[in-house]
């Protein structure tokens, strides 16, 4: 019994997820012609490299940056996944309706076929590939003197893990003054991220580990290394850049926006806050105060709880052809440009970009790509919640032999039926129903968010710790019953 298997293959089903290729899309395949295009500018000798987890089977990202007395030039090479998957074809019809890859403990169901993202337009080592370049100078503060785009020919040079620029491990003198500049450049880019005020919030996904049969080996919160910063902040620049090219040649765009949280639930978080410890300043703008929420909660104990609540008080990111900005990033335009391999959105993206480069008729309207967005807004949702119901039947399955021991949690939601408390290094909350709190009845006070005893006036709420048994687990339905322990 392989319990990653049964997990997947039911979350397949409840989300409706295209996992097969049918064989229209296998003619497609047998039948692709890769054209070698002499306008490409040949870059093969500029010693790219790409920078990814040890994991990672698709590359589809590499850069390059050197730097002068004047200015720092970074060169993005992103895989020319547009040359491949053309518009109205059956791969391409298959690639919208998955909307994104998603990713599972040691599994992907990708958005398109291995051949092509793992072979033929993944950037590895020693191998020349189509890429869509995007060459940004930047001066000496930071800021974007010029961009371009073109397409061009590389050959990656090496393919290295983020702990292997983290720990120095390059020995090729060319491959080193790239490195480094892009690290002084990305020193550069965080200090004005920082003065920018944009949101610095720890992840709380967790990682999972399993073996041959789907069983939990280890799992915890990933480690954020500055090599995953300079990836990062080389991606942001790029995705910049892609913005206000659209913007400049069609007037709209592809754009990733997000919105201001809504203001109740700021004054909501606030109030949390300030039984915390957080002192609050009069007037404050909303962006000043998440960032001294953000800064408090990483001083506090109970910092995964604390940056939990600041996340579900803020919007989800979306595609829009609107130009409405991106309150986490605090960017006023911004785009995915960077993964056309496993995003559909970062694919229309390039065919934008390569439109006008190749002076090409393509029309995009933006009724319709407002409509598409929205859907693949939807699907990549669909991605999150599937990977992540994914990750708690795995670790129901790991809970199951644990039923009637105790453990320690901390309640993490309050509803009138009860509490929902998250278990100790186990990412993952069960229900403690109101039923099992004895000896008084409570009652849930939705405005102070708590349930409050009628007769002894004893409360819980958010961050509380409760000791609790497992009283039950039913993986298939990624279910946890819990008991309070006293």
């Amino acid at each position: 019994m392989n319990y990653l298997e049964i997990a997947i293959n039911q979350i397949i089903k409840e989300q409706g997820i295209s996992n097969e290729w049918n064989s229209l899309i296998k003619d497609e395949l047998n039948n692709l012609d890769i054209k070698d295009d002499l306008n490409r500018k040949d870059l093969t000798h500029i010693p790219f490299v790409t920078i990814d987890g040890e994991d990672a089977k698709d590359f589809d990202d590499a850069v390059f940056c050197s730097a002068n007395k004047s200015s720092y030039t970074l060169k993005v090479a992103i895989a020319d996944v547009a040359s491949v998957v053309l518009p109205n074809t059956e791969l391409d019809t298959e690639a919208f309706r998955r909307g994104t890859s998603i990713y599972f403990p040691r599994t992907v169901i990708p958005m398109l076929p291995e051949i092509i993202s793992n072979n033929i337009c993944s950037l590895v080592p020693n191998e020349i590939r189509n890429v869509l370049i995007c060459e940004i100078i930047f001066n000496l503060n930071g800021e974007i003197n010029s961009y371009k785009f073109f397409e061009a020919q590389i050959r990656s040079f090496k393919r290295f893990t983020y702990y292997e620029i983290e720990n120095q491990k390059i020995k090729e003198p060319n491959i080193l003054d790239s490195i480094e500049s892009l690290k002084k450049l990305t020193n550069i880019l965080l200090q004005n991220k920082a003065q920018r005020n944009a949101l610095e919030i720890e992840s709380t996904e967790p990682y999972i580990n399993i073996d041959d049969a789907g069983i939990i080996l280890d799992m915890g919160i990933p480690e954020r290394l500055f090599a995953h910063q300079m990836i990062e902040e080389s991606m942001i620049a790029a995705n910049i850049c892609a913005a206000k090219f659209l913007k400049k040649h069609y007037g709209f765009g592809v754009y990733r926006v997000h919105e201001e949280p809504e203001s109740l639930k700021i004054e909501n978080l606030k109030n949390f806050f300030s039984l915390k410890g957080h002192s609050n300043k009069k007037n404050e703008n909303i962006l000043n105060l998440i960032n001294s929420l953000i800064r408090h909660a990483n001083k506090d104990e109970n910092n995964k709880l604390l940056n939990i609540l600041i996340l579900q008080s803020l919007k989800r990111a979306q595609y829009s052809s609107k130009q409405i900005g991106h309150f986490g990033l605090q960017l006023k335009e911004y785009s995915h440009f960077t993964s056309p391999i496993r995003r559909y959105p970062d694919l229309l993206v390039h065919r934008m970009i390569k439109n006008i480069l190749n002076n090409s008729n393509s029309d995009f309207k933006q009724e319709n790509l407002e409509e598409n967005l929205s859907e693949l807004t939807s699907l990549e949702k669909r991605a999150e919640i599937s990977s992540r119901q994914v990750n708690q039947q795995l670790i129901c399955y790991q809970l199951k032999k644990f039923i009637g021991d105790e453990f320690a949690s901390f309640v993490v939601g309050v509803t009138e039926f009860g509490l929902f408390c998250e278990i100790d290094n186990y990412y993952i909350s069960g229900l403690l129903h109101v039923s099992d709190l004895r000896r008084d009845r409570y009652i849930f006070d939705a405005q102070a968010n708590i349930l409050k005893g009628r007769n002894t006036g004893k409360s819980y709420r958010i961050g509380q710790k409760i000791k609790v048994q497992l009283a039950n687990v039913v993986p298939e339905e990624r279910k946890i019953i819990l008991i309070p322990k006293n």
